[in-house]
């Protein structure tokens, strides 16, 4: 027998025995075969497994970053222009059955809301219900912060190709104190290839992929984003698919409905309280403003408000004009009855 032979009666013996050593760890230890071990591919429901399908079929919200340069005015050709977003606006709409409040976003695959511990802090710490101007302020301004950033962190690194300049000099060094506080934290966290330090790319990328992504949130004011519906509408005679929020907003059930907003239906919109009080009047929500039911707890015997009352204005009006033609008629027919005996008297002295 030659030394190939021996190898190989060597190997298979060795391959024999850990086979062996294997087999009895997997039956005694764990089972085998009736535990079969990892699946290969997790195992989806059929719910989930249509909720990655429908969502691997949505389009893209694209963007781009930094935002493509778009003067209009001449000034705006010489010193540029700010960065504008490129957000998902959300459609207001009013419906009969569905409401007031109601409004859908398209749908995106890159699309992303607030946790709804979140949102429903934001609402209810910071009273914000229909108008998010102050969040939409403020998603504004750390974009335009992100992007100056990202561009402050450009020049930085082109800085590093003139080699007459000397960046701790002023007025340099004020780019180096902006710039290079991140580029300290990330040293030795990111790689060096051929003796070129990747951090300031690293950072480049994810300030613009922070600063892209605030384009595609979406506050959903006043519901929470769980109470989105996937549905499909007619936008511009084409069939999109969008993310409904409707109805009554769940915090309006278990929080009071801001004051403000009560009173704005009680003396300008009387229509939207009539809605909110035919349709919801069996949660036991107050819709009145706070002034009113500060009144109506003081006050005992006064009754239903103003508001409530005036859908019956027009009954109480027909009502009341026909109680007065009624009591009119009786009025005239006794004054001409007593008229016409007045002149029969007068007639008859007269003649005697």
């Amino acid at each position: 027998m030659t030394l190939a032979d021996k190898i190989l009666e060597f190997k298979l013996g060795f391959v024999s025995g850990l086979e062996s050593l294997t087999g009895q760890i997997a039956t005694k230890i764990f089972h085998y075969p009736q535990n079969l071990g990892m699946p290969i591919s997790p195992s989806y429901d059929v719910e989930h497994q249509a909720m990655v399908d429908y969502v691997a079929k949505l389009p893209n919200h694209n963007t781009m970053f930094p935002p493509p340069a778009a003067p209009i005015t001449l000034s705006q050709v010489i010193f540029g222009n700010f960065p504008e977003m490129s957000k998902i606006d959300r459609v207001f709409y009013e419906h009969k059955s569905d409401g007031f409040y109601n409004f859908y976003v398209p749908n995106y695959k890159n699309i992303f809301f607030l946790p709804d511990w979140l949102s429903q802090w934001l609402q209810i710490q910071f009273n914000i219900s229909i108008d998010t101007t102050p969040l939409e302020i403020i998603q504004q301004s750390l974009f335009l912060g992100l992007v100056g950033f990202f561009f402050l962190v450009d020049f930085r690194m082109k800085m590093y190709w003139f080699l007459t300049i000397n960046p701790y000099t002023r007025p340099w060094i004020y780019i180096i104190s902006l710039t290079d506080w991140i580029q300290d934290v990330m040293t030795g966290l990111s790689p060096v290839m051929l003796g070129l330090d990747l951090t300031p790319s690293i950072v480049l990328g994810l300030t613009g992929k922070l600063a892209d992504s605030l384009n595609h949130l979406v506050f959903t004011m006043p519901f929470l984003p769980s109470e989105g519906q996937p549905g499909k509408m007619i936008i511009d005679d084409q069939v999109k698919d969008v993310i409904l929020f409707r109805y009554l907003p769940s915090l309006w059930y278990t929080h009071p409905i801001p004051n403000n907003l009560r009173e704005f239906w009680y003396t300008e919109r009387l229509d939207i309280y009539h809605f909110m009080k035919r349709n919801y009047a069996h949660l036991d929500i107050p819709f009145l403003p706070d002034r009113i039911l500060k009144d109506i707890s003081q006050n005992t015997q006064i009754g239903n408000p103003l508001a409530e009352n005036l859908p019956h204005v027009t009954d109480l009006s027909t009502n009341l004009v026909c109680y007065i033609s009624a009591d009119s008629t009786q009025f005239l027919n006794f004054f001409i009855t007593n008229q016409i005996d007045s002149l029969f008297e007068v007639m008859h002295k007269s003649i005697t």
